[in-house]
């Protein structure tokens, strides 16, 4: 059994990381940071609860660490994990900055621990589901590619992610999601042009993006927008022998905050009103989703810690990923379009 620290007890943990450890035998909390223990025990009254992290991991030894705090604290919290000895799972955006993430890819390696980020998208039913479509060759040569996450909230709210400091926005809540399932189909682009703007009246971050991706032979098109009231087009994919469409958001994370049981059997499944279309010069057919399988990100976990086999979405993967924010970041805070050719790292 692994024994777990979780640092941070706010809606990243509670939603996204807490159903699936609970739900999986593997793991173990014993203890979380947090300000809030009073909210721990609640639900885990049998953890202990710690004000600072350091104080957490001299205590505890923890086998893994998941830092699950604003985007700003991730580089020195999972630092402080590795060097007391920890595995360590770090949520989306990994770090702000390409020098970070290498400093602890490589003290991972010397210390001979694993370390991984939550990219918890790549277990999306519709990603699954264009991944399946482009593997058996049914699009053809796939030339053309729109990816969005948008979403209707016109009003800023008053939390940390969308207030002003490093790290806030909507280019580095969402933009991790859709560049890292980009680079996981297509790889590192050739250019890379783009827009980061505030468009909401009284925002103090970006609440909306515009990348597009240049390939030797495909164009992919990723974007969020605050203003989408109508149901949103997620996937647009278009190959030479026929495209597929798909509307709305996968359903995993609605169904995490209805509380939905992991064992419901719907959980997972996307509405067959929500199912996409393939057509091509001849006919459509809808395309039911694959099954969203958050969970397999955590038994992924379990399983390469346990066994030392592969695991899912290591630090080194995501490497590309943070260097091309970092990129788009810095030119985004010009306000103006902007235009850039990648670090191609590994």
């Amino acid at each position: 059994m692994i024994q777990t620290l979780i640092v941070g007890f706010g809606f990243s943990a509670t939603t996204f990381h807490l159903p699936f450890l609970l739900d999986n035998p593997g793991f173990h909390i014993t203890g979380v940071v947090s300000s809030r223990a009073d909210d721990v025990h609640k639900v885990l009254p049998q953890a202990a609860v710690y004000a600072d992290i350091d104080t957490a991991l001299q205590t505890l030894s923890p086998d893994l660490t998941i830092i699950t705090t604003p985007n700003h604290l991730h580089f020195t919290q999972a630092k402080a994990a590795l060097e007391a000895g920890s595995h360590v799972l770090v949520e989306k955006p990994f770090t702000l900055s390409t020098a970070d993430a290498k400093y602890l890819v490589h003290l991972a390696e010397k210390s001979q621990l694993s370390l991984c980020v939550y990219q918890n998208r790549r277990f999306d039913g519709d990603f699954l589901t264009v991944q399946q479509l482009m593997q058996s060759g049914e699009l053809g040569n796939v030339k053309r590619v729109v990816s969005r996450f948008d979403r209707f909230r016109p009003m800023p709210r008053d939390r940390w992610r969308e207030n002003a400091g490093p790290g806030s926005g909507i280019f580095w809540d969402l933009g991790p999601h859709l560049i890292d399932q980009c680079m996981q189909l297509f790889g590192t682009p050739e250019k890379v042009s783009g827009h980061i703007l505030t468009l909401r009246e009284g925002g103090q971050s970006d609440d909306a993006f515009e990348l597009t991706f240049y390939y030797s032979d495909v164009v992919v098109t990723l974007g969020s927008s605050p203003f989408q009231a109508a149901n949103t087009l997620r996937f647009d994919v278009q190959g030479d022998k026929g495209s597929y469409r798909k509307y709305g958001l996968d359903p995993q994370e609605d169904q995490l905050k209805a509380a939905v049981s992991l064992a419901d059997p719907q959980w997972g499944f996307t509405s067959e009103a929500e199912n996409g279309h393939f057509c091509d010069d001849k006919s459509c057919k809808t395309i039911p989703t694959a099954k969203g399988e958050y969970a397999t990100f955590y038994q992924q976990l379990y399983t390469g810690l346990t066994n030392k086999t592969s695991l899912p979405a290591t630090a080194q993967s995501v490497l590309p990923v943070i260097a091309l924010m970092e990129r788009a970041s810095e030119l985004g805070q010009q306000n103006v379009p902007f235009i850039f050719t990648p670090d191609r790292l590994k």
